[in-house]
């Protein structure tokens, strides 16, 4: 373990003068002691240290030969932690490795893989937490969501309430379903009163004999005003923790080339 320096102090004598009534030379005793305070600021015993051996030849392996399955277990493994979850960002980014933004339609509660990519997990997305990711994921079953009115009528309003809505939409996860994050944005209230509305319904044995197959539609506001990028971008780093889409400076990449500019 990590040495106790006046300890280590008070063993030095101990340990050369017995060293020295064994017939070793004083200046040869206090190098191997020194040798042996070294190992005591911290090292390991040889078992120990097989244990993380064979460990890191493991990793090293899995990482090797399954690189994007290894990626989405260590990023489920650290969901909870937007510092690491980015750190694993970059590593895939210098692998050639793509993560694909959340998504309602695609993405699990934690994170998964398809023809090589990594799906950004919905359970990671800040405000939403595993409990609410597996019940989306429980009420899309082998049907993927049509649009927000398919959602609405789908989840439970007592699980999905506007805070998990605006994290989600922040975060790009209803991008399949509605052309513009600021019109699913502006449609929230209608997509709780939907859900509610429809949970009542079951819960009082209501059935409408006139409804269609399909939910109706929740009408997207068209003359919804666009967030400037920067603002969608902030949006997005205060659902994931980082920038996954893009970034604020992707605008002046052109000039940074230009002058050479290094990351």
């Amino acid at each position: 373990g990590k040495k106790i320096k006046a300890e280590m102090d008070a063993q030095r004598a101990r340990f050369v003068d017995g060293a020295v009534e064994r017939g070793l030379a004083k200046d040869r005793a206090d190098t191997i002691f020194d040798l042996l305070a070294k190992f005591a600021d911290y090292g390991f015993n040889k078992s120990h240290a097989a244990a993380y051996a064979l460990v890191a030849y493991q990793t090293a392996y899995m990482k090797a030969n399954y690189a994007t399955e290894f990626l989405a277990a260590s990023m489920t493994l650290d969901m909870g932690n937007t510092d690491k979850l980015n750190e694993f960002r970059q590593d895939a980014k210098k692998h050639g490795i793509e993560i694909v933004p959340p998504c309602v339609n695609r993405s699990d509660a934690v994170f998964n893989t398809h023809d090589g990519k990594v799906f950004y997990a919905i359970g990671a997305v800040k405000g939403v937490g595993q409990a609410v990711a597996e019940h989306i994921m429980a009420a899309r079953g082998d049907k993927p969501f049509a649009d927000l009115g398919d959602f609405a009528t789908r989840v439970d309003a007592r699980i999905i309430n506007r805070r998990t809505l605006e994290a989600l939409i922040n975060a790009g996860a209803f991008d399949q379903l509605v052309p513009r994050r600021e019109q699913a944005f502006a449609a929230i209230d209608a997509i709780v009163a939907t859900a509610q509305r429809t949970n009542a319904n079951a819960a009082d044995g209501i059935m409408d004999m006139f409804a269609a197959d399909r939910p109706e539609p929740i009408i997207l506001n068209q003359a919804v005003t666009n967030w400037p990028p920067a603002e969608r971008l902030s949006r997005e780093h205060g659902a994931i923790g980082f920038h996954l889409s893009g970034h604020p400076l992707d605008q002046y990449a052109e000039l940074f080339d230009r002058h050479h500019c290094v990351p």
